[in-house]
């Protein structure tokens, strides 16, 4: 498990989606966002009791937010 308390907040868990898909994609450049974002979210979960984020869908709306295309 990494970075647990940076996962608390939206911002710490948006970070660490960013560095675990990188980390990812050097060793496997097929891995997608979402097998990324499953990840940090069941590892948020087995702390916690709960996900961070309901679904990837909610996940991805709110880290794009402030980054509009």
């Amino acid at each position: 498990m990494i970075w647990i308390h940076r996962l608390v907040t939206e911002s710490g868990f948006i970070e660490a989606f960013w560095e675990r898909l990188r980390e990812r994609r050097r060793k496997d450049p097929s891995v997608s966002q979402e097998a990324v974002f499953e990840e940090l979210n069941e590892e948020y979960r087995e702390v916690f009791g709960e996900d961070r984020f309901p679904s990837f869908d909610a996940f991805r709306k709110r880290r794009d937010r402030g980054n509009p295309k």
